[in-house]
């Protein structure tokens, strides 16, 4: 069956698939969703690299600390929490800057 990137929450064989991910449905089932589905390889549909997906795992793992716990991480990178106030600041950086 060919596969298709869902645009828009879905229910497929009783599960919820969130938009982004990759389900695999028959051409009438994509045709009846219409546009809530995008076959997989169409333009500016590209699933993330595993790189991609460990950066998002880091992302995830660093938004989760608190606030503290993240300007010490920051500190220890040398970076300024002056200027590192909010959370989105400090989150690029520790991107930027990992080991």
């Amino acid at each position: 069956m060919p596969k298709f990137i869902a645009k828009s929450y879905l229910t497929h064989k009783g599960n919820i698939v969130q938009p982004g991910n990759e389900i695999e449905l028959t051409e009438a089932q994509a045709k009846r969703l219409g546009e809530k589905v995008e076959p997989v390889g169409a333009e500016g549909t590209q699933q993330p690299s595993n790189a991609e997906k460990k950066g998002l795992d880091k992302e995830a793992e660093f938004k989760k600390l608190t606030a503290d716990e993240q300007k010490q991480i920051i500190s220890d990178l040398g970076g300024d929490l002056n200027e590192l106030s909010n959370e989105d600041k400090r989150v690029a950086f520790y991107l930027e800057n990992q080991q």
